[in-house]
């Protein structure tokens, strides 16, 4: 069995809570978590979580400027980003062990002290609403942006937002976000790498001398509601078809059993779906997959494809009839060996990068996991059965179902 990278340490300084991750890598990976997403919004503030994301990289009490952090990042060869979800943000930087101090200053002050100047705020809308424009040309976004509204209802908005409330937006309203949510109990630190524990508590205390608790953010949950949804588009020849139901929240122990099921049903080309649809009737798709998304505000397994408009009718059986006797019962263990084995390749891929570890056990972390979520994942996959993956489909399968198609717009 694989074993996780050891040692990993969590304790907390100055109201932040720090992990630390040792492997031996020459990079270091460097994240700064915090506990709040786009479910936090109100209906005014639809996008704001992603804008704010942009705004810290505009400009720091060190560095000023909507450049200078970008440019500090590269001076020191440094590869940074950051991203918005439901339920958290992350802004990491990866660099070279020995320049570990310099990335971790830079990310810390972006963090703790951005300038959020006017100027860059109302250049920065442009792009942002340029990714919003590309998401809604996107066929496959476009369909499941509209459906997941429908699915879950208020407790569901997209994270861009919309035009309106992305134009609404304030550099004032980001202050009050931030002010509200970023550090103290909502943060976490994680540092994964080459470097020993006494170099990551040494920079911590330096760039967060003190640390306020801060509001924790509220969960609506979500209304998982049964319908269909069939929408038309210009400009495209491809037909896209999609069906959601509710999946185990983060934290549910059975959660384990439910992904080793959605692998089998259509974790990748020898999954269910892709072998019978793709490979032995030989229809008119390029893949086939199924997909669960696990958030606090709400849950979802996904099964999704783009096909031939004429095919959607065989396509609908198809995929009912795989669902119905994954249900009803038991796969053959071979495939059941065959999806451990990649699962357990696609861990240690992951692992093997001080980035790819650093996200695997981090985001369970910020969540509120205390065990080792790497070593805890692969062992409990150990344990599924075939009757496991069966209960496990019935399960999940009789929860309320919505199907959403989106087929190209006719010539008038």
């Amino acid at each position: 069995m694989i074993q996780s990278v050891t040692p990993f340490d969590i304790q907390k300084i100055n109201g932040l809570k720090l992990l630390h991750i040792e492997n031996t890598s020459f990079l270091t990976n460097i994240q700064i978590l915090t506990r709040v997403g786009s479910c936090a919004e109100h209906p005014a503030q639809w996008g704001l979580a992603h804008i704010l994301e942009h705004m810290f990289f505009k400009g720091s009490r060190k560095r000023p400027g909507g450049t200078s952090i970008s440019r500090a990042a590269n001076d020191i060869g440094g590869k940074m980003n950051a991203y918005t979800t439901y339920d958290h943000t992350a802004y990491y930087i990866t660099v070279l062990n020995d320049r570990f101090e310099e990335g971790f200053d830079i990310l810390a002050d972006m963090y703790r002290n951005p300038l959020f100047p006017a100027e860059e705020f109302k250049k920065e809308l442009n792009p942002i609403l340029s990714e919003y424009r590309e998401r809604e040309d996107d066929p496959d976004s476009f369909l499941v942006e509209r459906a997941l509204q429908m699915f879950l209802g208020d407790a569901y908005h997209p994270i861009i937002g919309t035009e309106e409330t992305i134009r609404g937006a304030t550099v004032e309203k980001m202050h009050d976000f931030k002010n509200r949510f970023y550090g103290g109990n909502n943060t976490l630190i994680s540092v994964a790498g080459g470097v020993k524990l006494d170099r990551i508590e040494s920079a911590l205390e330096s760039a967060f001398p003190t640390s306020d608790d801060t509001q924790d953010p509220e969960i609506k949950e979500a209304n998982y509601t049964a319908g269909e949804l069939t929408l038309t588009k210009p400009g495209i020849s491809e037909a896209y078809f999609t069906l959601f139901y509710p999946a185990l929240p983060p934290h549910h122990p059975d959660r384990f059993k439910q992904d080793f099921m959605n692998y089998v049903l259509g974790g990748n080309d020898s999954g269910l779906l892709f072998e019978r649809i793709r490979e032995e009737l030989g229809m008119s798709c390029y893949g086939i997959y199924s997909f669960a998304m696990r958030n606090e505000p709400h849950s979802v397994l996904g099964i999704s494809c783009g096909i031939a408009p004429d095919e959607l009718p065989q396509l609908e059986k198809e995929v009912n009839d795989i669902v119905e006797k994954i249900c009803t019962e038991l796969v053959e263990e071979d495939r059941v060996n065959r999806a451990r084995a990649s699962i357990r390749t696609s861990i240690a891929a992951r692992s093997e990068t001080s980035t790819g570890l650093n996200t695997m056990m981090s985001v369970p972390i910020l969540r509120g996991e205390t065990e080792d979520p790497v070593q805890k994942a692969l062992t409990e996959m150990e344990k599924v059965s075939l009757e496991d993956i069966r209960e496990m489909a019935a399960r999940t399968f009789s929860g309320p179902k919505f199907k959403a198609i989106l087929l190209p717009e006719k010539a008038s």
